[in-house]
């Protein structure tokens, strides 16, 4: 239990000055008690002599009456408490022989003539005078302690409350106010220096609370305007999001969640995403695999709480503090179902628009063995020569398969179908694009620099997508080249990536169209002679293959180098619908 202040500089005190007196008390007795015994001892010694001489006169003339007169005088006196003359031996002459006692003080000395010794004389005093005097001391000493202690807690009770109390009172009063609020009370303190300097340490962590103080201040409204400004954000987002702890658990669901998911934020937070969704929204999120990284644009499918199954583009990463110690994670996704749609109705659109630009090489490369057919066709009725005749059925047939081939191959182009992987060579793939495109290179009598690598470059992909990624990019590079010009295709390995540049001589993409030549309805022909579609669509099926497209705008014309996984040994047939 605490005590005040004036209670342990009392009990200090007492205790100090008690053992104070104590101490002073024992050397003042025992110095007194040397000096008493000392006194005594000389003073026995003097009557000790005289009585020497007294009792050898007595001893010569065995005048024995007139040596105890003498004696009784010297004990009337009232120090001596006895005295006794011996023979030499041991005979008492007077009195009874003295032995050592704790309340007497035996002294003796003896009785000599020359070289002779004729007795001895004990003289004994008592201690009672001594110790009448030591506790007169002790009183003495008493009664100055009791002074000493009440002057003393005078003083200090004045001491104190002049350079103590004081000061602390306030500084107290002070401290009251601070934590009242009034960060700008001040202290003046006119006591001893280590007061004021208390007081000038108070008034230093004053000002710097006050400071402290303010700086709080604004930095808690800013923190609430930013967090206005995030729940803003947040309510106003067209895309999903929510945050999970370390094990899963949602803590925080946005509205836009609500609207694609059907649950509500009641229902959401403090269950974990597996239970809301059946299965996380992306099963190999950073956010629960601890991934430094984040990871962005990954397709997956989101069942919904009315059983609905929607395409979307999830985004993750991992929450950390400052100490980069992980907190859980932030995922966002986005319903994208009408936009693949969207993405599948522009794929045929250039589809469309592919085909018309070769609708009239077609034709003409039909018409030819269509025209060669009707020609040995009409000639067989007129003649009777069965070997010629079978030598123009033939010549009908091959004809009827050319044009077979060419419809063949401009249905498998335009026919819409679902995305299957499959372990395809991408050289292959180069040499039916260049066969298709062969009437279209005749007609602007383009240069082909036909690249490829001996060793076939085995990818896995979809190959009529790959085909129409290819078709696309020579066939813009067609209608870039003049009359005349130049394509070279190449075929080479980087790592583990299978790589072909398709690259012309012709005017290039301009400089200010270079970061958005991916967008949609950005091109670089004339009004009325491109949808703007054809490189978009080339960036969202490379996105689907996990591959990759760059512009390379290098020296003279564009050139666009397609990157592809090569294939590792393992086939498979993958739903890209499904994500």
């Amino acid at each position: 239990m605490n005590k005040p202040l004036q209670y342990c500089f009392y009990k200090r005190f007492s205790l100090i000055l008690l053992l104070l007196v104590v101490v002073a008390s024992v050397i003042v007795i025992r110095v007194e008690r040397m000096l008493l015994v000392q006194d005594f001892e000389q003073r026995g010694a003097s009557i000790a002599h005289v009585l020497s001489n007294v009792a050898l006169d007595a001893i010569s003339s065995q005048d024995h009456a007139a040596m105890e007169r003498y004696i009784g005088d010297i004990v009337q006196a009232g120090f001596v408490y006895g005295i006794t003359v011996l023979r030499d031996d041991g005979v008492p002459l007077t009195g009874q022989r003295l032995f050592p006692d704790s309340h007497l003080i035996i002294s003796e000395h003896p009785i000599r003539k020359g070289d002779v010794s004729y007795g001895t004389v004990q003289i004994a005093f008592s201690t009672a005078w001594i110790d009448s005097i030591t506790w007169k001391i002790v009183y003495c000493a008493g009664a100055v302690v009791a002074v000493l202690h009440v002057v003393g807690l005078v003083l200090i009770n004045v001491v104190l409350r002049n350079t103590i109390y004081q000061p602390l009172t306030v500084l107290q009063q002070a401290i009251h106010e601070i934590s009242e609020g009034n960060l700008t009370k001040k202290i003046d303190l006119t006591g001893p220096q280590e007061c004021n300097s208390i007081g000038d340490s108070f008034n230093v962590m004053a000002a710097r609370l006050a400071d402290s103080f303010s700086q709080l201040k604004e930095s808690r409204q800013h923190l609430e305007l930013e967090q206005q400004k995030m729940a803003a954000v947040l309510a106003c987002m067209t895309e999903g999001l929510f945050v999970t702890d370390n094990d899963g658990v949602i803590v925080s669901f946005n509205e836009s969640a609500t609207r694609i998911t059907g649950y509500t934020e009641k229902e959401a937070i403090g269950r974990r995403c597996g239970e809301i969704f059946q299965f996380t929204l992306s099963p190999d999120s950073v956010s629960l695999q601890n991934i430094p990284t984040a990871d962005i644009h990954v397709e997956t499918t989101l069942k919904t709480q009315d059983n609905r199954l929607l395409d979307v583009s999830i985004g993750s990463a991992v929450l950390r503090d400052g100490t980069g110690k992980s907190l859980g994670g932030v995922q966002t996704f986005r319903d994208i179902s009408d936009e693949k749609k969207r993405h599948e109705f522009y794929c045929r659109t250039e589809k469309l628009a592919a085909l018309g630009q070769l609708a009239a090489g077609v034709a003409h490369e039909i018409n030819t063995p269509l025209g060669n057919i009707i020609g040995y066709a009409s000639m067989i009725p007129h003649s009777n020569d069965l070997e010629k005749n079978h030598q123009r059925v033939a010549v009908i047939v091959e004809q009827a398969r050319k044009c077979s081939r060419i419809v063949k191959g401009l249905l498998d182009y335009s026919r819409a179908s679902v995305s299957k992987l499959a372990e395809i060579d991408l050289n292959d793939s180069v040499r039916r694009v260049v066969e298709i495109l062969q009437l279209q290179f005749d007609q602007k009598e383009v240069v082909l620099l036909l690249d490829l690598s001996q060793q076939p470059f085995m990818v896995l992909a979809d190959s009529r997508k790959t085909e129409q990624l290819i078709l696309n990019l020579v066939l813009n590079a067609i209608q870039a080249i003049d009359v005349g010009g130049e394509i070279q295709l190449r075929t080479w390995q980087d790592n583990k990536m299978a790589k072909l540049l398709v690259q012309d001589n012709g005017p290039g993409v301009p400089e200010e169209l270079r970061c958005r030549i991916f967008d949609p309805f950005v091109t670089t022909k004339p009004v009325g002679e491109g949808t703007g579609l054809g490189l978009a669509i080339c960036a969202g099926i490379i996105d689907e293959l996990d591959g990759l497209l760059e512009l390379r705008h290098k020296g003279i014309g564009a050139g666009f180098v397609i990157s592809l996984p090569r294939y590792r040994g393992r086939i498979e047939s993958t739903d890209w619908s499904a994500g």
